[in-house]
């Protein structure tokens, strides 16, 4: 009897590691997923207010996509390059800005997505009244969380002589 006692205590110790083990796993991915959202909020604000620190929210070379939603119907897909994407944000930033141009995103929704976390949200123009899907991929780096992938839907319809 008293084998099967200290075996019971064991299977019960190990069960109950196991158990905190899963649920300390479950904590942290809820702070990363917590984290990543909090790092979005900041980077809608710094948008909205065409902070000068924009670009580091990015890591180098991230892939900025385009959605366009053509006049003739269907989508085009355009890949910005990073640079000419940081030159134009910083370019239009001051017309934007007088303009009084700003983005809202409702419905956020994050998923872990091979070790990274993707923030799908539906983008809302200044003048836009039914927004568009976009999406935006953080990856963990030694300064934190960066944006590695963009996705925009837009209307604007110069992307599609995107060089």
């Amino acid at each position: 009897m008293y084998n099967n006692e200290r075996g019971i205590t064991i299977m019960k110790k190990t069960f109950l590691t196991i158990m905190a083990l899963f649920l300390f796993s479950l904590c942290a991915l809820a702070n990363e997923k917590q984290e990543v959202l909090g790092i979005f909020e900041k980077y809608v604000s710094d948008a909205n207010n065409y902070s000068a620190n924009l670009p580091d929210y990015y890591v180098k070379d991230a892939k900025i996509i385009r959605v366009v939603n053509r006049r003739q119907g269907g989508q085009k897909a355009i890949l910005i390059p990073y640079d000419r994407y940081v030159k134009e944000l910083t370019a239009h930033a001051i017309l934007a800005k007088t303009v009084g141009y700003k983005n809202r995103y409702e419905n956020r929704k994050v998923s872990k997505v091979n070790g990274d976390y993707k923030v799908s949200a539906n983008r809302i123009p200044r003048n836009d009244k039914k927004g568009l899907p976009c999406y935006f991929v953080f990856t963990k780096t030694s300064s934190g969380w960066k944006i590695k992938e963009e996705s925009m839907t837009t209307n604007v319809q110069t992307f599609l002589s995107a060089k």
